[in-house]
């Protein structure tokens, strides 16, 4: 009997994508497959900086992977730009889970939710007011939560993240600039990604 095809997954996204990925390369007690049973065929893409523009130009990379589950990793770059709006935003971002499914085909596409910022604690590139950015956060959110989670997008979710919002989780989960992860961060985001997963594998999301 021929052995069960692996599942393929795409994680494709800004830089936490990128981050992640080295982030269990040089972390031994993790690993590209999630620990999954199945050892599913998991493609780790990030791209510094990238908006949703910038994945959509990206498209065929994820088309010549022929996921089963495509994980996206966007919009924390586009809220940053004052010209654009959360409304904007989510409907980019809602325009481009329609293209994945419905005119590609790809089988179940899951958003993770848009993380907040917090005050840095070092001079960072892109100073931002926090409440101001996170405002917006909370509004692309709170749209894309009503949009993709419900029909006709049954087969598109915005996974809420786990373990990043408490006092304590704030400063422990956060690098300095206030915006990327630090190591207990990545092994959050990391737990939060892989349960996303499973969840999709077992169809119970």
């Amino acid at each position: 009997m021929a052995a069960p095809i692996s599942k393929k997954v795409y994680i494709f996204g800004h830089s936490f994508v990128k981050r992640l990925k080295d982030f269990i390369r040089q972390d031994p007690s993790l690993r590209y497959d999630l620990g999954l049973t199945g050892s599913p065929l998991i493609q780790y893409s990030g791209f510094p900086g990238a908006t949703v523009d910038c994945l959509r130009n990206k498209l065929q990379d994820i088309l010549d992977f022929v996921p089963d589950i495509v994980i996206l990793v966007v919009g924390t770059n586009d809220i940053y730009n004052p010209n654009q709006s959360p409304l904007s935003v989510a409907s980019a971002i809602r325009d481009f889970v329609d293209t994945l499914l419905f005119v590609h085909g790809i089988p179940r596409v899951i958003v993770l939710q848009t993380l907040h910022r917090h005050s840095p604690t070092c001079h960072t590139r892109y100073p931002v007011d926090i409440h101001w950015f996170n405002n917006r956060v909370d509004d692309l959110n709170s749209l894309l939560i009503d949009w993709l989670n419900s029909p006709p997008h049954g087969r598109a979710y915005l996974w809420r993240l786990k373990g990043f919002w408490s006092p304590e989780c704030i400063r422990t989960h956060f690098a300095d600039d206030g915006c990327h992860l630090s190591p207990r961060g990545q092994h959050r985001f990391f737990t939060n990604i892989r349960a996303a997963v499973v969840a999709a594998l077992k169809q119970s999301i």
